[in-house]
């Protein structure tokens, strides 16, 4: 299987990379630098030069593979927009074969207990785009798409994620006082 990934320098992209290989996917990732070119071709995917911005590039390598894995954010002025844009791309180029969208907890806001697929979605304004952006997303289904909305709630390990960046580090930190 051929799969086009955004964001496989990154966390979570790195480690999809790898089982994707593990399994006998053929993988190519969207590398806005050549830092993230190196990266992704040392885990064994095939960078693609460009950024979320590069939509035309999106859609053609999107077109070209058997499933498209949307990872990669830009933080930059107009998140929203870009991540729009690039999920409309990928979503064109892919067609009716699978799609993967990342988005993330943040648009359940500050919830009363367990939260799960059918509690209320009510996002902090900081993160309320993105619950516009994966809705969009989803109603591609009705025209023939195959989406797929993930919402990792916590992503940790290999000494690195929200974890280490608010539990660890601080700790050794106040240690070395």
């Amino acid at each position: 299987m051929r799969v086009f990934i955004t964001g496989g320098s990154g966390y979570i992209g790195r480690s999809t990379i790898e089982a994707l290989i593990r399994h006998g996917g053929k993988v190519t990732a969207l590398a806005r630098s050549e830092h993230s070119a190196r990266i992704v071709s040392g885990l064994g995917a095939v960078p693609v030069a460009g950024a979320l911005t590069d939509v035309d590039v999106l859609r053609e390598v999107a077109r070209q593979a058997d499933g498209v894995i949307h990872l990669g954010v830009d933080y930059t002025e107009g998140t929203a927009e870009i991540d729009r844009a690039a999920a409309q791309a990928l979503q064109e180029g892919a067609g009716s074969r699978p799609y993967v969208h990342t988005g993330g907890v943040w648009v359940y806001g500050d919830a009363d207990g367990v939260v799960d697929e059918g509690a209320p979605l009510n996002p902090p304004r900081i993160t309320a785009w993105r619950l516009e952006n994966e809705q969009r997303v989803l109603a591609r289904a009705a025209t023939g798409g195959h989406a797929v909305v993930v919402m990792p709630g916590l992503v940790y390990g290999r000494s690195g994620g929200l974890v280490q960046l608010y539990f660890v580090e601080p700790g050794r930190t106040a240690g070395a006082v």
